[in-house]
């Protein structure tokens, strides 16, 4: 009797024992855990690889928690990527052009989107059919220097004109502020992006008057500084092992996209979710997080045009494919 007591309390110390090393080894793995802050400067399709690879938990199987906090705007976003706020940023390419012609190193880590975002609607039942037919009228962009500025203005230039004295240019918000101008006339037609596009047109009242998403671009990416890449190099090697199969998983299990859809435009209906999913996968979203030279030229051409103080930096400047898998 004593000898089988004796052995269930040592039967017990062990378990005892495998149950404290067990949860010595989660406490251990969550302290190894590497915290990472993602800004995104607009509720955007191009935060859809960096949702995803959170959900899908490619970022835990590399030993990061990440976390996407959203900025009202670009300028807020990058002021904190280059303060230190945040650690990387859902951003546009031509941010990372403005850090590393300043000299903060600004790099593009993995390529989000491809495409340019934008396009140019009007109501159903305008005249305007193009950019040459919107002359001497109101147009709305987001903001002034946005990226819908910098285009329109760069598209006016190309196609002959002058964009500040053929065209009024106006700053009318994003989505419902932008959908409210031209609903009341304010502006002729108005810039627009995904998933606003898709669901505006699927109302029948509105039209394309210029549409730009076949543009390569180096639109949305995710940018780092300098310093934060020296001081960082395995956890951005990481960062990029985890979107690029995030981004493969989009090609393949729209399911997943789908879901990444739905938690950042809870709004949409089921139909304008499955819509959404399917025209990022297949129009705009990057497939391997390598940003095209093409897009590259046409946004560094645009920036330069909008802003001349811009130096010209070159494609191994700004895009850090050696991070790559």
């Amino acid at each position: 009797m004593n000898g089988l007591r004796a052995r269930l309390n040592l039967r017990l110390v062990c378990l005892v024992v495998c149950a404290w090393s067990v949860i010595a080894s989660y406490a251990a793995a969550a302290r190894a855990e590497t915290m990472l802050r993602i800004g995104s400067s607009q509720l955007s399709i191009a935060s859809i690889p960096v949702v995803v690879a959170i959900q899908q938990k490619l970022f835990q199987a590399e030993g990061i928690n990440a976390e996407i906090v959203d900025f009202d705007g670009g300028g807020p976003a990058v002021q904190a990527l280059a303060g230190g706020g945040i650690d990387l940023c859902i951003c546009a390419g031509d941010h990372a052009m403005r850090l590393a012609s300043r000299g903060l190193g600004g790099a593009v880590l993995v390529a989000l989107l491809d495409k340019h975002p934008y396009s140019l609607l009007a109501p159903i039942g305008s005249p305007a059919t193009d950019l040459k037919s919107l002359r001497g009228k109101p147009v709305g962009v987001t903001s002034p220097g946005s990226l819908t500025d910098n285009t329109l203005r760069f598209m006016i230039r190309k196609a002959g004109f002058n964009p500040d004295s053929d065209y009024e240019i106006i700053a009318a918000g994003t989505g419902g502020s932008m959908r409210a101008a031209i609903d009341t006339g304010s502006v002729a037609a108005g810039m627009f992006t995904t998933p606003d596009v898709q669901a505006y047109m699927a109302t029948g009242k509105y039209k394309f008057v210029a549409d730009f998403r076949d543009l390569d671009y180096m639109a949305l990416d995710l940018v780092a500084v300098g310093s934060w890449l020296k001081a960082n190099d395995a956890t951005a090697h990481a960062v990029a092992r985890a979107v690029v199969k995030a981004e493969n998983m989009i090609q393949t299990d729209q399911k997943a996209v789908q879901a990444a859809v739905h938690e950042r435009f809870p709004a949409l209906s089921p139909d304008l979710v499955v819509m959404v999913a399917r025209d990022a996968a297949e129009r705009s979203l990057s497939h391997d997080g390598r940003a095209q030279e093409a897009g590259f030229k046409i946004a560094l051409e645009m920036l330069r045009v909008a802003d001349p103080t811009v130096k010209d930096v070159t494609y191994q400047d700004v895009v850090a494919l050696r991070y790559l898998p």
